[in-house]
């Protein structure tokens, strides 16, 4: 297994770093020669990797203007309490639907017996089959029942084992709490991604595993938020079925992740009576709620009027980020006419910790506010145990010594409820209006908005590069309000009129040199006009350096922040990949305006995720003559079930599987003729035909019925070289050429 794991790590380096056929294509060729970038100089060339940070803040701004509109306008603490409530029915629209609740078969596995108190070892289930792996404080020689606290662990690989975060629950069981520490899902005793004969993880604990699971999650409507706080909600279950623990008397208290997890807990269930959240959301610290900082703020606003502290580090860095927080919720507590006091931050000595200065004010709200003042805040000495000793399984691996489901596995089986494969029927009427009705299922789903009257972009030339064979003019396309996108526009030297015009899209971006092995100019050298365009977030444009990006198993902070650009989006009703069909939607109008080119076919030609970009575009305009996807994943399903993936940045449309799969933008595509070349996997390697053609059978049929079977195919180059990719694309174009000359149904 660790040297299948290791082939497959190395393939995802490859996949990081180009589309897997492009990748041998790329080991083949000298990349350089003249350079083909249209920004050259540093200072645009990062105002075009900012911009779509720019697009996704300044698109949010009018939506926190409408909220602060909105919180002006209430005038009296029920109207607080309604828009409260209003919120409260769309937590499953942020965090994903997870129940409903199944019984949590908790049993006790072990205990530890101490002179002031035990420690019990307790496991249940938050889903079915899922193991949620615990250990219970009780106090000796108190009276009971006693005010529960929950301890949500931060970003600590030994999860509830970790020695400040187990320090913090003896603090706590000493002032006579009962205390519950829950290992989250990637910590503790809770990993997913390991190796089974040797124990190793294969994806690093906690933060790389906790994206790691997040990024497929999204596809089926669950979140990483969404995760952790369901299994919390299920600890506060069991917590409360304690005969030991005063239910009345709940509090939460966590550091770092497990403090914005205490927060969210907090705001979704109302037994918890009392927060203390110290550094609540660190810089790695990233929820993939659906919409990210505005479904934050909606979320964090259901906790006023109950108490609520942060704790923070003089020295973290972090107060205004939180003070910010925070000030929002105040909004509410006045509202509601509570004491602005029950929510305070305080500022300790420290940095970004859960050590014993900001485990003593956690003591201190928490005592106020649960009726135990009486306890005083002072730490008593602590006895520590050990991480093996704490832990509920012999392995510490809840996964290999309980069996059960992994996020994985429940994303999966959660796929084939919502997308089971799709019915066709025979009748051209009833197939007529199937597809209509999901188109208009998928532009909803995607946040896809096109003016039905708009002009030709505005294009500005920024110079030409002579080649024997071609001419490439350099252009910049406006395709959205200060988007301008770099696009080649690439002419053949010895012109052919019937030839159709390529509109390229490809994952990695247009060609950066002449002298690149790249689709795009082997088409233009073929005699085909070429309009190659990044897309925003692709090529020059986008934020990240792809050849320096790590495989998706590490953390890489450029990947995390264009992941955070790309969740913020659903902020603002939208997604990035909308917004990148967009740009090929309005790359076409401008072809459309140009004398010399307007009499042409078009013909979509996307590489990698250009191919998703491509088929989408195709879907939703009847334009193009044909579309030719070159490696790509075909299917969402291939992402959310495999147990790895390389494929990158494939996720970010909320609860696809609601509404679609990729094979159904093929069947939207029809009649036009549409290829896929050399797909592949979850992990870009290539993709079975067989399984192909079961996750195409909907669009088979379609384009069955449609009366033009031929006109949908799959295709392999043999060898997977670049040139064969080349032949294959050209081959494709010359299909759909003389498809369109023959007049074929569109």
């Amino acid at each position: 297994m660790s040297q299948r794991f290791s082939a497959l790590a190395a393939l995802a380096v490859l996949g990081s770093l180009a589309v897997l056929w492009s990748g041998s294509w790329a080991a083949e060729a000298d990349v350089g020669g003249v350079s083909l970038r249209v920004y050259g100089e540093p200072p645009e060339r990062a105002q075009a990797q900012e911009m779509l940070a720019a697009f996704v803040a300044k698109s949010m701004t009018p939506i926190t203007e409408r909220r602060d509109q909105e919180l002006e306008s209430l005038t009296s603490p029920e109207q607080w309490r309604q828009r409260q409530e209003r919120v409260r029915q769309r937590l499953t629209e942020f965090l994903g639907d997870f129940g409903p609740k199944c019984p949590l078969q908790a049993r006790i596995v072990g205990q530890l017996d101490r002179p002031d108190y035990v420690i019990e070892k307790i496991v249940f289930q938050s889903q079915p089959g899922y193991f949620c792996t615990t250990n219970l404080y009780l106090p000796k020689r108190r009276a009971m029942p006693r005010p529960g606290v929950l301890l949500t662990c931060g970003h600590a690989a030994e999860g509830k084992g970790y020695h400040l975060y187990h320090e913090t629950c003896l603090g706590l069981v000493l002032k006579g709490y009962v205390v519950l520490a829950l290992d989250p899902t990637g910590q503790g005793e809770r990993a997913e991604y390991f190796d089974p004969a040797s124990g190793k993880p294969l994806v690093p604990l906690c933060v790389s595993h906790h994206h790691y699971l997040a990024r497929p999650s999204w596809l089926v409507g669950r979140t990483l938020a969404g995760y952790r706080t369901w299994d919390a909600v299920r600890a506060v279950d069991y917590l409360v079925s304690r005969p030991e623990v005063d239910p009345e008397k709940i509090g939460v208290t966590g550091n770092s992740g497990g403090g914005i997890m205490a927060l969210l807990i907090t705001a979704c269930d109302p037994r918890i009576k009392v927060c203390a959240a110290a550094h609540p959301g660190g810089s790695m610290e990233q929820t993939f709620l659906t919409g990210r900082r505005s479904a934050e703020a909606e979320i964090l606003s259901l906790i006023p009027p109950r108490p609520c502290a942060m704790v923070v580090g003089r020295d973290s860095g972090e107060a205004p980020g939180h003070q910010a927080k925070l000030d929002d919720m105040l909004r509410f507590y006045r509202g509601l006419g509570a004491d602005p006091g029950r929510a305070q931050m305080f500022l300790v000595d420290g940095v970004h910790d859960m050590k014993q200065p900001k485990r003593v004010v956690c003591y201190a709200w928490l005592n106020k506010w649960l009726g135990q003042e009486q306890e005083g805040a002072d730490e008593p000495p602590l006895t520590i145990e050990t991480v093996a000793d704490l832990q509920c399984t012999a392995s510490g691996l809840a996964v290999r010594d309980l069996g059960g489901q992994t996020g994985r596995t429940l994303n999966a089986g959660v796929a084939e409820q919502l997308r089971p494969p799709r019915a066709h029927s025979d009748s051209r009427p009833a197939l007529d209006r199937t597809r209509a009705e999901l188109r208009a299922a998928v532009a909803r789903r995607i946040g896809l908005r096109v003016p039905e009257v708009r002009g030709t972009p505005v294009a500005s030339s920024r110079g030409r590069v002579e080649q024997p064979d071609y001419t490439a003019e350099k252009l910049v396309l406006q395709t959205d309000a200060e988007i301008q996108l770099p696009a080649l526009l690439l002419r053949p030297a010895k012109p052919n009129s019937s030839a159709a015009l390529v509109l390229h899209a490809a994952e990695l971006g247009k060609p950066a040199g002449t002298t690149e092995p790249c689709l795009a100019l082997e088409l233009v050298r073929a005699g085909h006009p070429v309009l190659s365009l990044d897309v925003r977030g692709a090529g020059e444009t986008d934020p990240r350096d792809r050849a320096k990006l790590p495989p998706l198993e590490r953390y890489h902070a450029p990947q995390f922040q264009f992941e955070s650009l790309a969740v913020q989006c659903a902020g603002f009703g939208t997604t990035l990949l909308a917004l990148q069909s967009i740009d090929l939607i309005r790359a076409m109008d401008y072809v459309a305006g140009q004398d010399d080119l307007a009499s042409r076919r078009v013909v979509l030609v996307g590489e990698g995720l250009g191919g998703v970009w491509s088929l989408m575009a195709a879907a939703m305009d009847e334009r193009p003559a044909g579309v030719i996807a070159v490696g790509v994943v075909p299917s969402y399903k291939l992402l959310v079930g495999a147990p790895s993936y390389a494929a990158r940045d494939y996720f970010w449309v909320p609860h696809a599987l609601a509404d679609f799969d990729l094979p159904d933008l093929i069947g939207l595509a029809a009649p036009r003729t549409t290829l896929l070349i050399d797909p592949v996997d979850a992990m870009l390697a290539p993709l079975a035909a067989e399984q192909c053609q079961t996750l195409c059978a909907w669009p088979r049929a379609v384009f069955q019925t449609l009366g033009v079977p031929d006109q949908f195919s799959v295709r392999y180059a043999s060898g997977r070289t670049g040139a064969k990719v080349a032949e294959q694309v050209a081959a494709g174009l010359r299909t759909i050429e003389n498809a369109a000359a023959a007049g074929r149904p569109r």
